[in-house]
């Protein structure tokens, strides 16, 4: 069935329709931005939930009235198109305060995308704008499978080992504990997605495989989005398949410095070397990584810097260029195609759609959980010799916060980090053509000891439309050459920590801080990126930073250098949350011993990024694989 779409009132509409025109003018490519656009704007918010509409139609007012004293007592849906588009280019531009540049951040963001996401947008640059369903045969493994809508009554159910989550760490633990011939059974809260269901759109399908919609973020001096997958798979479905083992660095200071031997570079080679053979890594192939790898590899063999195509685990990876909203070709070996089908062939089960609520206890210690099937209400109980959370950094402590055991353990829910990440653009005069590559297939490596790790970020031509944070004629100006552009990321090693706390309605609250660190690499980041697009012939460069949004010469680049721009001033995401429930040797430490056990509850177990002892300066999924790995093994020794 279609969604509703939820309407603005005229009043707010000619408001839209005015930020919509001034936002986006008629440009060499393209028509300019008008009723179609607002219909379309309309109806992406009302995929976001109730509401979302009329709360943007409030913004819309208040900007309306708010510009006055901009614009001689006039409302912006009044001002002439060119009075228009100038005053909202000041508001988004390097002069405005914080509050401005949030507002027109705010209004234009759903206007940008809704406006570049149309088929004739992506035919124009020769790109594939919707990828067609693929129809599959269904496995004998998928009889395994039990969705919670089928659930009509309350069930209880019993096993060896049960399994919270089916990403990196589930499905991981999961299939090893099967292959191991126990009883497992897995829960995850999100639907089984296949190949027909990724068909490449951008929102369309955040909304659909994301938690919370895609809107989960951190609360501090700025806000980082933190994207979530919320499926089978987890985040493996929806990420870019970028494997990276944990650097032998941070390996040795978690055996000398936290005691963690048995994590030590050379006990766990074996469990990264099983892990990289289910998974079939392999460096990138030349073939799909296109301008973005050319550009970069240019301007790094002028400055001397080292770089290198990325590791992933998609062996017959084509390019699609839309690896973050699942992968349409099915070449990604995510844990949804790999593990656990693998663990479903081995004898296991999976419940989809189910929500894990509480564990429970007999005995004095805990035998099992209790969870409620989202589509019908109805409870399902299972009793396990071994319960095992791996819901990840974020959900993982709250659902252990609801447990008494939580008053015992001081580090639940602290320690985390995130690896804060933004994007360096850049025009040249070649074809690029980054949407229709690896979105993150190459890197510069020089800088990881500094933890600083600069990757390939190329997004699809709609959802590109926000790395830039200008209106008007230069926004117009960059998506006619969007061909053009190269995009890389700068993700950065964090010592900040931040915490996950229960908010309002037993949602969790993600408190961070940026800290004068993070800042720090964040700007040499960005800073080497320029240098890099520079010596490869950049006309300009786009730093999605405050201050600096325009590069152009070694001038430019030397005022960054001398700056430290506040938290605020940047555009970033976090795409790695670990820690939460830290590994360590004894429970004033961390939460989880080195056998996975929660400390003071025999027989619950933890599998996932939470259990991470730091920051890894990398893309962590071989890193909490390999962990669960080595988890199964321990957790199978005392099950025997």
């Amino acid at each position: 069935m279609p969604e509703a779409v939820e309407r603005l009132p005229d009043a707010a509409r000619a408001i839209a329709l005015a930020v919509a025109r001034a936002a986006i003018p008629a440009g060499a490519r393209f028509p300019g931005a008008g009723e179609r656009t607002i219909d379309r704007t309309e109806r992406l918010l009302s995929g976001f939930g109730q509401r979302t509409v009329s709360r943007w139609g409030s913004l819309l007012t208040v900007f309306d009235n708010t510009t006055r004293a901009w614009s001689r007592g006039r409302a912006f849906s009044h001002l002439p198109a060119d009075e228009a588009e100038a005053l909202l280019s000041r508001w988004a531009s390097e002069d405005a305060d914080i509050a401005r540049r949030t507002m027109a951040l705010a209004l234009t963001a759903p206007i940008k995308v809704a406006y570049y996401d149309d088929a004739a947008v992506y035919r124009e640059f020769n790109s594939t704008w919707r990828w067609a369903a693929v129809a599959t045969e269904s496995p004998r493994w998928k009889a395994q499978v039990t969705a919670g809508d089928t659930v009509t009554g309350d069930i209880d159910l019993e096993c060896d080992a049960v399994v919270v989550g089916t990403g990196a760490g589930g499905a991981v633990v999961a299939c090893e504990l099967a292959r191991k011939g126990l009883a497992v059974l897995m829960l995850e809260e999100g639907d089984y997605h296949g190949r027909a269901d990724f068909d490449g759109r951008g929102l369309e399908n955040v909304r659909r495989f994301y938690r919370g919609k895609g809107t989960m973020g951190t609360v501090g001096n700025t806000f980082i989005p933190l994207p979530m997958g919320r499926m089978v798979g987890g985040s493996t479905a929806v990420n870019t398949a970028t494997c990276w083992r944990t650097p032998d660095w941070v390996l040795d200071r978690w055996a000398h410095d936290e005691g963690l031997r048995e994590l030590s570079p050379d006990r766990m080679a074996p469990y990264f070397e099983r892990v990289e053979r289910e998974l079939q890594v392999a460096p990138s192939g030349e073939k799909i990584l296109g301008g973005p790898a050319r550009v970069v590899a240019r301007g790094c063999d002028v400055l001397g810097y080292s770089h290198m195509p990325l590791m992933r685990n998609a062996p017959d990876c084509d390019g699609a260029g839309v690896c973050d909203y699942g992968c349409p070709t099915g070449a990604k070996r995510s844990t949804d195609v790999s593990y656990v089908p693998s663990a479903l062939s081995g004898g296991a089960q999976l419940m989809t759609g189910v929500r894990a609520d509480r564990v429970l206890r007999e005995g004095g210690r805990v035998s099992g959980l209790e969870a409620t099937a989202l589509a019908t209400g109805k409870r399902v109980r299972v009793r396990a010799r071994a319960t095992i959370l791996a819901g990840g950094a974020i959900m993982t402590p709250m659902m252990l916060g609801r447990d008494p055991v939580a008053k015992r353990l001081a580090w639940l829910g602290r320690n985390l980090s995130i690896h804060p990440a933004t994007t360096v653009s850049a025009l040249f005069d070649e074809e690029i053509r980054g949407y229709a590559t690896v979105p993150q297939g190459y890197c510069v490596d020089e800088f990881r000891r500094e933890g600083i790790l600069l990757m390939g970020a190329s997004a699809p031509i709609d959802m590109g439309a926000n790395m830039f944070a200008f209106t008007g004629r230069k926004l117009v100006d960059l998506m006619d050459a969007y061909d053009r552009i190269a995009s890389f990321g700068v993700m950065v090693d964090d010592e900040t920590r931040g915490r996950v706390v229960a908010g309002a309605g037993g949602r969790p609250l993600i408190l961070y801080r940026l800290g004068r660190i993070e800042r720090e690499r964040l700007r040499r980041g960005v800073e080497i990126m320029a240098r890099v697009y520079l010596a490869a012939g950049a006309r300009e460069v786009y730093p999605a930073v405050h201050g600096h949004r325009t590069i152009r010469d070694a001038g430019d680049i030397s005022r960054l250098a001398a700056s430290l721009p506040a938290a605020s001033d940047w555009l970033l995401t976090g795409f790695h949350p670990l820690g939460t429930c830290r590994m360590a040797t004894s429970p004033d430490r961390g939460v989880v011993s080195t056998d996975h056990q929660v400390f003071g509850a025999e027989g619950l177990f933890v599998a996932d990024g939470s259990v991470v002892p730091s920051s890894v300066g990398v893309n962590p999924q071989v890193t909490i694989m390999a962990m669960s790995t080595r988890a199964a093994d321990r957790i199978a020794a005392k099950l025997s």
